[in-house]
């Protein structure tokens, strides 16, 4: 194996392992949030705010992050996440309100999700591939499902053996050793080990279009209509499959499952995405992102609208997991294949820090709001029928946005082709 091909998939096993500890804080949320509901005893609604501060906090600190991205060293900000995220489980470990808890997803596991969250994985391996850029990033984001298939499995049985506060503690040393000797072994650039993007002899043509664009301002991605349509499209099922997920738990507890099972139903979601994410790689770079993009719309209406019939017990809500977990998983590295290729790479990390925080805007209010629907009607139903229909909504409009660069010149008002 060519020595450029082994490095480059290398920083693809890296991404994967680190978004796996940042992707399983919002899929394992709901099993966190049983014995802090039984210690604090705070409302549903109150209790989901704790993704809220989290998605809120990521939202402000994306942007910034990916322009450091850009131009800082990638390597030391994914060890300070590792760090930071670590931090964060100590800290609400030793917690005495849930204000606390609060504070500590607002001041540190906020930002471990930002450093070395998807901003960061899609900067480096925008480096390191071209033509074969939708595969790594499609198995680097896999990492995130796959995290959340393997944490359940781990805290469930930290919180099986010990107090919570002590799960939570050696959660955080599980943590530091999964994350920071990865990251550790980043290599920023190809041209740092004299080697070409795809492990190629020589740079790839699409690579060398990317390195002769300039970088484009975050006012002139910002007034891109087209940006604001793909983030639309993206948030409408990241934001529900966020505000289902951290709900399952509760949700699968009010239809009479124990928390051993709500946990293998997130593993189930976890599994089913990972597949998904895979899949993404394997078709990503020939069907496009169009035709990837229609299908998780489609598969996510219909599973979040399975999950309105919950109260027919496990089989009923595995199956609307499951199918959210495949098709909506395809929607998950879609912003990260396409940024470079609507905003060029050399400005990969400010186009994606700034879609990344306009999508966790969007997810803010999900998690509080599907709690907020269960404290008012008793049931989640009404908020699952929503998001259904906004993902057949978003089919009619997917055909028109535009999925390529801007030329010079072109009519900036025009996010239509």
């Amino acid at each position: 194996m060519p020595a450029s091909f082994a490095v480059g998939w290398r920083q693809v096993g890296i991404c994967f392992l680190l978004l796996a500890a940042s992707g399983m804080i919002a899929s394992t949320y709901s099993l966190v949030a049983l014995p802090l509901a039984q210690e604090f005893q705070p409302k549903r609604t109150v209790l989901m705010l704790a993704m809220t501060v989290y998605s809120a906090v990521s939202a402000v600190l994306m942007p910034l992050i990916g322009n450091l991205a850009d131009r800082f060293s990638v390597r030391k900000l994914m060890v300070a996440g590792g760090c930071f995220l670590a931090a964060g489980y100590a800290a609400i470990s030793l917690a005495t309100s849930f204000s606390q808890v609060l504070i500590a997803f607002a001041l540190l596991i906020a930002p471990a999700n930002a450093l070395m969250g998807p901003v960061a994985a899609t900067v480096l391996l925008s480096r390191w591939f071209a033509n074969l850029r939708g595969r790594a990033i499609g198995i680097a984001i896999a990492g995130i499902s796959a995290g959340g298939f393997a944490f359940p499995l781990i805290i469930s049985a930290l919180l099986g053996a010990n107090d919570w506060r002590q799960a939570l503690q050696w959660l955080s040393v599980v943590l530091i050793l999964w994350t920071v000797p990865a990251a550790l072994l980043v290599v920023e650039r190809p041209a740092d080990r004299g080697l070409n993007p795809d492990g190629a002899p020589e740079a790839p043509e699409r690579a060398r279009i990317d390195q002769g664009e300039a970088p484009i301002s975050a006012r002139r991605i910002l007034t891109d209509p087209a940006f604001w349509a793909i983030a639309a499209t993206v948030s409408i099922v990241t934001a529900g499959m966020k505000g289902m997920i951290t709900n399952l738990a509760p949700l699968a507890q009010d239809s009479g499952i124990d928390a051993t099972r709500a946990a293998t139903l997130i593993s189930v979601y976890s599994a089913c995405s990972f597949v998904a994410k895979l899949s993404f790689a394997a078709l990503a770079d020939r069907v496009g992102p169009r035709v990837l993009m229609f299908v998780a719309l489609g598969g996510f209406a219909l599973g979040i609208g399975m999950l309105t019939q919950a109260s027919a017990g496990y089989a009923a809500i595995a199956l609307g997991v499951a199918c959210i977990g495949i098709f909506g998983g395809l929607m998950v590295p879609i912003e990260s294949f396409i940024a470079p290729r609507v905003f060029g790479q050399r400005a990969v990390g400010r186009a994606m820090g700034l879609l990344s925080g306009t999508i966790l805007v969007a997810m803010l209010a999900t998690p509080p709001m599907f709690g907020l629907i269960f404290d008012l009607t008793g049931s989640y139903k009404g908020i699952f029928w929503t998001f259904s229909a906004l993902g057949i909504a978003a089919m009619f409009w997917l055909p028109a946005i535009r999925l390529h660069a801007r030329d010079e010149g072109e009519d900036p008002v025009a996010a239509f082709e």
